[in-house]
């Protein structure tokens, strides 16, 4: 089983076929599990330029909808912006939730472009349970296993911590694996090399260009809460996809 690291959506890698674990560190992918974890029972991923109305009649009434402008702001008539340290604290049983955003969700929905098998959402606070789901998954359908890295700017620029949150799942992927199971690629050897040379989770996302953009922007809670480890053990699945890279896309809580 080989594993691949794409440190951007566009990267030139081939992933027809593989099992892919999407990340988007600050914040889209952290803010999904908050959804789930705050008890929405499916959750929809949109492009960027998702219509609020489109949004409000995907989630129905009483759901909530989710989106953020380039400053990370709320756009008009959306409910809040993707805060994981808000969505985590909301209670959402039994509701449903629309998340859209600049990077994160066009990254999951290039990787359905692209024709992956299985879609799972990572973040740091899931690193464990999703890295474990990705080894059974793709042991399983004898296929391998990329990582997409969102970036950021539009999903135009290399994201240090989507980077450091890529080399963690490696790391626990060649701890998991037995007999030798996994083979690195060198994008894989790269962003695991990169983890080994760093302190701590806080530092590296308190210290990226996104992470000081948020600071700025008075969201330091949000930037410390993406870097906390293995809180969850939610990890959202692909369930199924819309018609158009515009159409929302169906998460479900696997």
């Amino acid at each position: 089983m080989k594993i691949k690291v794409a440190f951007l959506p566009a990267s030139p890698l081939a992933i027809a076929g593989d099992v892919c674990i999407v990340v988007d560190v600050i914040r889209a992918t952290t803010a999904l599990i908050g959804l789930f974890d705050a008890g929405s029972d499916r959750v929809f991923v949109g492009g960027f330029r998702s219509d609020v109305v489109q949004a409000r009649a995907a989630v129905g009434k009483n759901g909530v909808i989710c989106a953020e402008l380039d400053d990370g702001s709320t756009p008009p008539g959306f409910d809040h912006e993707p805060s994981p340290a808000l969505l985590s604290r909301l209670d959402l049983s039994g509701r449903s939730a629309m998340l859209a955003t600049a990077n994160g969700t066009p990254a999951i929905l290039a990787a359905v472009r692209e024709g992956a098998a299985s879609i799972l959402l990572g973040s740091l606070r899931n690193l464990d349970a999703v890295a474990r789901r990705a080894l059974a998954e793709a042991s399983s359908r004898k296929t391998d296993i990329t990582i997409i890295c969102s970036g950021q700017l539009r999903n135009s620029r290399i994201a240090i911590e989507d980077s450091y949150c890529a080399g963690m799942i490696v790391s626990q992927f060649c701890d998991l694996a037995k007999d030798d199971a996994v083979e690195l690629d060198d994008s894989a050897l790269l962003a695991r090399g990169f983890t080994i040379s760093q302190d701590s989770a806080v530092k590296v996302l308190l210290s990226s260009m996104t992470g000081r953009r948020f600071i700025s922007n008075c969201r330091q809670n949000d930037v410390e809460f993406c870097a906390r480890i293995n809180e969850s053990t939610i990890v959202p699945v692909l369930a199924s996809q819309g018609e158009d890279a515009d159409h929302p896309v169906y998460l479900l809580n696997a």
